[in-house]
């Protein structure tokens, strides 16, 4: 552990199972601000189950999650609130609406979190698209476009909001070898 810096995330023994399958024992491990950390291992070891447990979706079975040094399951509405949102997560499998074309789905985080004037989302989403290299299918829905470009429309939603921290999980399955070494 780093003790010239506070950790941004921190696991304390945290412990998650799931009827009679331990998931998570007892781990221990910070993420701090301004570094990638990565969780590698096979399938059904945790990774996806620990990335929850960091925006809240699961809650531990012992031991504590926290941010900045406060525990999360002990935080104000309004600090939970502000830990939230400074955080963004591109599911495993998109999870992109389908009733949305690509502009809508990256545009939806803006309009739905911020204050931000209608021209103002149109400049971050149209730039973000641009960035994933999906200005040609901005039009488009879900079904109409390849797998690996709805992966790309999933990460441009996730960066729209330019948020603290950003969670992926498996970010690459589904993208072309090119794209995934890029």
């Amino acid at each position: 552990m780093d003790t010239q810096r506070e950790p941004l995330v921190e696991f304390r023994g945290m412990s998650k199972a799931f009827g009679n399958r331990n998931i998570l024992n007892r781990i221990d491990f910070s993420i701090y601000k301004g570094e990638v950390t990565t969780l590698i291992g096979l399938s059904g070891t945790g990774k996806s189950v620990t990335l929850k447990h960091i925006i809240g979706m699961l809650k531990p079975d012992e031991g504590q999650i926290l941010y900045r040094g406060k525990p999360i399951d002990k935080m104000t509405k309004k600090e939970w609130n502000d830990y939230i949102g400074r955080i963004s997560y591109m599911f495993q499998n998109n999870a992109l609406f389908d009733s949305m074309t690509v502009f809508e789905n990256v545009a939806m985080p803006l309009k739905h979190t911020t204050k931000l004037k209608k021209k103002e989302i149109e400049t971050k989403a149209m730039a973000r698209i641009e960035q994933t290299e999906l200005t040609e299918v901005a039009d488009e829905y879900q079904a109409e476009i390849s797998g690996g470009m709805q992966k790309r429309v999933a990460l441009a939603r996730a960066l729209v909001t330019d948020p603290h921290i950003v969670l992926f999980d498996e970010p690459t399955t589904g993208q072309d070898p090119v794209r995934k070494n890029a």
